[in-house]
């Protein structure tokens, strides 16, 4: 029983050509169409649907893509095959084996917007004639290598928590970081989706309570038909997913609290850990969000606080963990790709600790200082591949932001340090320069903000990147 990620060989290597930009009345468009760019991803499923792999399809009208042709059915010497069969020759004349009935073979679910397919095989014979027919053009991924999130950190004092309904009179966020400024302007991030992969949300919360938050629980088995992902009412039984919301887009104390949410839950909160699997079911969700017709041009951004160091973990290959790290660059592009801006924490292991995704070039990798703009001392920076990591600070020592409820429904706030916490400021700050410019692209946001920060000049030599970001 293993569970892989199909990801095309040729989307590794390369970008997924841009959509249209340009229209005769001259205005700036970058349609999502990335799934359009990579034919050969529809390979996948239909090979495994052949082999009797039943569909896992995430729920949900999918976005209309288009397909490769799909190749005629080839016939039995007694006549036309039958649903869920398959005949893999020996030689030209020799026996024909048949697989087991789908419940027996496994299960496979295609995203066709990040351009993979999971699939999860309970037959290793349909698992070697995949790999025989795919395996030119697919890289087979196993789905095992788990990530965490930069939990947040003890960096002075932590509280107190305020219980009920109690929230700071104010928002917090310096005058030097533009914020106030942005929502004296009217400019709050109204129309801007944000999208957050986490723990989760407490969509009750006092902080998130009065907006419409798009929620999808994705199980730590993504692939399995017995755990299928859910679109319910946030919920966030950590709190590290709602306090990082409430920093981003809060009410009360976020940097753009006008944005759309988009929460996907791809994170398990007593165990903080992840699957490529999962950061790849979350991905599609909110790429099939942001396709919908009526989004397919509005400008997003993805928050995200999780990684991988850069050596792999203890009982995993090489080659393995190199597989895993070359696929999450590539769902990382297919963002990028999307007009989607990544916003990753560096994590919290401190000088010379940096790892993936912060140190792919498609992500904002984004450290900690506190609010005097002194360097987080978690903060973790350092060079990988040549490229130095962070890219921009922000705001990520005793941050006052919304975390979980408890049963009589009293809402708590809470003080976090983390480049968890530094990371969804800069997601706000980048909503907020989309909701000012919104045909701008993805990447042209990225350029503002690394053009637009506020220097550290007494900060050691590549801990923090261009300076502390801002709104201007």
């Amino acid at each position: 029983m293993k569970s892989y990620l199909l990801v095309p060989k040729e989307s590794i290597e390369t970008h997924a050509h841009p959509g249209v930009r340009g229209t005769e009345q001259g205005e700036r468009v970058l349609q999502r169409t990335t799934a359009l760019q990579f034919m050969i991803s529809g390979r996948a499923p239909d090979m495994l649907r052949s082999l009797g792999l039943r569909s896992a399809t995430l729920p949900g009208r999918l976005p209309e893509v288009s397909k490769p042709p799909t190749a005629a059915k080839k016939k039995t010497a007694k006549g036309r095959g039958r649903k869920n069969e398959v005949q893999v020759s020996v030689n030209n004349d020799g026996p024909v084996m048949e697989p087991p009935t789908a419940s027996e073979v496994g299960t496979y679910r295609h995203m066709p917007l990040i351009g993979a397919t999971m699939a999860h095989f309970t037959s290793e014979q349909a698992e070697r004639v995949a790999k025989e027919e795919l395996g030119r053009d697919f890289e087979f991924i196993p789905d095992t290598v788990q990530l965490t999130f930069p939990g947040p950190v003890s960096a002075g004092q932590l509280g107190p928590r305020n219980q009920g309904l109690s929230s700071l009179v104010n928002r917090e966020w310096p005058e030097e970081c533009g914020v106030n400024s942005a929502h004296a302007q009217g400019i709050k991030g109204a129309g801007v989706m944000l999208g957050i992969l986490d723990t989760g949300v407490d969509a009750d919360h006092p902080e998130h309570q009065n907006r419409l938050i798009q929620f999808r629980y994705v199980s730590l088995f993504p692939n399995s038909p017995h755990n299928p992902a859910r679109d319910v009412r946030g919920f966030d039984p950590d709190g590290h997913g709602t306090h990082v919301a409430g920093i981003a887009a809060g009410q009360y104390h976020g940097v753009a609290p006008e944005v759309d949410l988009y929460v996907a839950s791809v994170i398990e909160s007593e165990s903080i850990r992840t699957s490529l699997g999962r950061v790849a079911a979350g991905m599609e969700w909110l790429l099939h969000q942001f396709s919908r017709p009526e989004n397919a041009t509005r400008p997003a951004v993805v928050n995200m606080s999780l990684g991988f160091p850069v050596q792999p973990p203890q009982g995993v290959s090489d080659m393995e963990y190199r597989l895993n790290i070359r696929a999450l660059q590539t769902l990382l592009r297919r963002l990028v790709d999307s007009n989607v801006l990544p916003i990753v924490a560096a994590g919290n292991g401190g000088a010379g600790t940096a790892g993936y995704p912060a140190a792919f070039p498609e992500a904002l990798a984004v450290g900690a200082v506190d609010f005097s703009r002194r360097v987080a001392s978690f903060s973790a920076s350092g060079v990988v591949n040549q490229r130095s990591v962070p890219d921009v600070m922000g705001y990520g020592v005793n941050v006052y932001s919304s975390t979980e409820r408890r049963c009589n429904n009293q809402a708590f706030y809470e003080r976090m340090s983390g480049t968890s916490m530094a990371a969804p400021y800069v997601a706000g700050l980048a909503a907020l320069y989309r909701c000012r410019s919104p045909d701008l692209t993805a990447l042209e946001v990225r350029d503002l903000i690394l053009d637009n920060v506020l220097k550290l000049p007494k900060t050691p030599s590549g801990r923090a990147g261009r300076g502390l970001a801002v709104y201007k």
